[in-house]
């Protein structure tokens, strides 16, 4: 298994770039992987809600701007939902799958004049390997709107197609496919976005089939470590491929009793991003900035996100010991 794990990371440093962006890009990805991967809905047996929000490039109008709301949890039996929501206190009887979770996603992503908007739902469904391994497999639902504002911009041709017609935003279905595998120390993880390749029917009829989504694809890793005294440490790296853009990242975290993190990211596109979190009980908070050392950064100060979470279910997840928690273990 290692020697997998060691060669599919090999294959990820040397995969060629190519520059470009498809869709938010989140740099804090490995704690809340389930915003690039489908699968890692209720993989950890926790249920969780974060918030993400993302301004890029600070300092330009209309900049990139991503705001995103996730939930996921696991149906287990006798698990904190089902205490809290149960109406018949006398029932014994489990009405829960423990292989299946569910997970959501409300988010909003805008660049320049073009935003995105949309919904998610998410089923997943977790295989337990040997008491020691999980395997999972996750499909996505989702439905957004594309919208063209123009209001402010500067338009070069008056007369382009696409925007002489009315039609300036409209509504597209589409899914995304997720693998993941954890076990106590590796995870990984493979998943395929916008699997119809949705047509965006933008401007006048005779152009529309002309623009569909493009298909992308997240590749996920890491590895964790604990160390005496309370210390942990997370190596992980993320490639996002598509059509006209391909980039790499890799990270490193240092953990403390999994209260206190502070970790570095090098991105292919000349980035650099400082992370830093912290957790109280069932809360947490994390803060990245980006630092780009391409010509754009003479007239950005960088990019920042900020997310807050909250979970539940410490005590259920403890019960099904065969449930794989994506955290460094001290116990």
């Amino acid at each position: 298994m290692k020697r997998l794990i060691y060669a599919f990371m090999f294959l990820l440093v040397f995969t060629n770039q190519m520059n470009g962006q498809h869709g938010p890009i989140y740099s804090q990805y490995m704690i809340n992987k389930f915003l690039v991967n489908p699968a890692f809905a209720g993989s950890s047996g926790y249920t969780s809600a974060n918030i993400v929000s993302r301004t890029q490039y600070t300092g330009f109008v209309n900049a990139p701007r991503s705001f995103a709301v996730t939930a996921q949890t696991r149906l287990l039996d006798d698990s904190y939902i089902i205490k809290k929501l149960q109406v018949r206190k006398k029932s014994k009887k489990a009405t829960r799958d423990q292989k299946v979770g569910l997970g959501a996603n409300i988010y909003n992503d805008r660049n320049g004049i073009i935003s995105k908007t949309g919904i998610e739902f998410t089923y997943a469904y977790h295989l337990n390997i040997e008491n020691d391994y999980q395997v999972s497999l996750g499909l996505t639902g989702s439905g957004f709107q594309y919208k063209l504002d123009d209001t402010d911009a500067y338009i070069y041709n008056p007369d382009d197609p696409l925007l002489t017609s009315n039609q300036k935003s409209f509504w597209v279905p589409d899914a995304t496919f997720g693998v993941y595998f954890t076990n106590n120390k590796v995870y990984g993880g493979l998943s395929m976005n916008d699997l119809f390749g949705s047509a965006l029917k933008l401007g006048s009829s005779h152009i529309k089939d002309n623009y569909r989504t493009v298909r992308s694809f997240n590749a996920i890793g890491g590895y964790r470590i604990g160390f005496e005294n309370g210390l942990g440490l997370e190596t992980s790296a993320l490639l996002r491929a598509a059509k006209l853009s391909t980039y790499f990242e890799t990270s490193v975290r240092l953990l403390y009793m999994n209260d206190y993190w502070l970790g570095f990211s090098y991105r292919t596109d000349k980035t650099l991003v400082t992370m830093a979190g912290v957790s109280f009980e069932m809360f947490s908070l994390a803060y990245a900035y980006d630092a780009s050392f391409k010509n754009v950064s003479n007239y950005s100060s960088g990019s920042h996100e900020l997310m807050f979470g909250i979970r539940f279910g410490d005590n259920s997840t403890r019960r099904f010991r065969w449930v794989k928690q994506d955290q460094i273990n001290y116990e």
